[in-house]
């Protein structure tokens, strides 16, 4: 693996390349509290047959804290990526990476072979629709409990009892459907990370920087979307499967019931993201 400093202005951001080199290039695009750490166990499993990049947005993991974070800065910091690697790429995205990745994708001059979106907010940033997600409440606490453990120095061990121990919809506590590995990635993630990512303006807590998505524009390329279980805390909520293929005719949406919103990160749905996505990949990566 070879981590690389990317510039996008006077943002540096943080690259990792890893896997074949002359295999079709991946890009990784973590979701808002995550990092690009988060896709280790994904990347390695087809590292063997694909040039992988994973990036930290800016404000998340080693890349630089910003002056904004709206929609449209994530999308500039992954297009800066895809201009640098110059060849046809397929996009796989994370709730606010997925956001990133469908936006890019209905742009006709991006490089973009196909899209994998796991479980967008796709629909969260239109009227009424945040307010039915569990986001409002537990992004507001998440980013209260963040900004008095930084303001402290608490300790990595404090995040991740943090995360362990909460309790899951699908029962007992996140450990018990999580690995160490991810708890610990998303711990460090939530340490590293910039507190204003969550909107200085309350527009993240608030779901309007979703707003910004142009959700009755087609996406320009295969496309296959996760959709987890609204019950389990999913944010592709019941019924955007239905708008999201009136927009999207093609594309092939796949359904985890009893799965909330991290599919990738779920011991019992991880093997079933991967064949996904090798599905895709095996007809769209060149």
């Amino acid at each position: 693996m070879t981590d690389l400093t990317l510039r996008n202005g006077t943002q540096k951001l943080a690259v990792s390349l890893f896997g074949n080199p002359d295999g079709p290039p991946v890009v990784f695009l973590h979701g808002v509290s995550l990092s690009r750490d988060t896709w280790a166990e994904v990347a390695n499993g087809l590292a063997q047959d694909y040039q992988i990049w994973t990036l930290d947005f800016r404000g998340h993991g080693h890349s630089d804290h910003a002056d904004g974070y709206s929609l449209d800065d994530y999308v500039s910091d992954a297009r800066t990526l895809l201009k640098m690697i110059d060849r046809p790429a397929t996009l796989v995205g994370h709730s606010l990476g997925g956001c990133v990745a469908g936006v890019l994708a209905q742009s006709a001059v991006t490089n973009i072979s196909g899209v994998f979106l796991e479980d967008p907010p796709w629909y969260l940033g239109e009227p009424g629709e945040w307010a039915r997600s569990v986001y409002p409440r537990l992004f507001t606490m998440v980013r209260a409990q963040q900004a008095d453990w930084q303001e402290k120095g608490e300790p990595l061990q404090t995040y991740y009892d943090f995360f362990a121990n909460a309790p899951s919809p699908a029962g007992g506590r996140a450990s018990d459907h999580i690995s160490h590995r991810h708890l610990l990635s998303h711990a460090s993630s939530l340490q590293r990370q910039d507190n204003r990512c969550w909107g200085d303006d309350g527009s993240v807590v608030q779901g309007s920087v979703l707003a910004e998505i142009d959700t009755t524009a087609k996406i320009l390329c295969p496309v296959t979307l996760l959709q987890g279980d609204p019950a389990y805390g999913a944010a592709f909520l019941d019924g955007h499967e239905n708008r999201f293929k009136q927009a999207n005719p093609d594309a092939r949406v796949v359904g985890f019931p009893g799965i909330g919103h991290n599919i990738h990160r779920t011991v019992a749905s991880a093997p079933l993201f991967l064949a996904e996505l090798r599905a895709l990949l095996s007809k769209v990566a060149r």
